[in-house]
């Protein structure tokens, strides 16, 4: 049950950091930029819950959820440290990674939670 509101809050919190995100790379809104930061900290709490669940549970594969962990410290990594990191011409090559790892983030917890609910769905056909 937690992992269904791990991964609802993984898929709004990190929706919502992309869009925000998508606004201050933009220059619409760099106001935005402690939201993106929480929201984006709350997407990566959310997939490592996810990760750690699937890390324990019975079949759950451990690679998957060090993957995922590993994504989510890169992305808080590269986040907070994005301003130093490559300035220049080619900072973008910075934010374009951060977005990838963004999308992976709500993409590796999508992929874990559809695993999960297989393998209960197989524990639940087998009594």
């Amino acid at each position: 049950m937690i992992n269904r509101y791990a991964t609802a809050l993984v898929t709004l919190a990190g929706t919502l950091a992309l869009l925000s995100g998508l606004i201050i790379w933009l220059g619409a809104a760099p106001s935005l930029l402690s939201m993106h930061m929480l929201l984006g900290f709350l997407a990566v709490s959310g997939m490592c819950t996810v990760a750690i669940g699937q890390a324990f549970a019975r079949g759950g594969s451990r690679v998957l959820a060090l993957i995922g962990t590993l994504v989510g410290a890169l992305t808080i990594y590269i986040g907070i440290n994005q301003a130093a990191l490559l300035p220049g011409d080619y900072h973008w090559l910075v934010q374009a990674g951060h977005l990838l790892l963004g999308i992976l983030t709500i993409g590796i917890v999508h992929m874990i939670a559809a695993r999960q609910r297989h393998a209960q769905s197989d524990d639940q056909n087998k009594s």
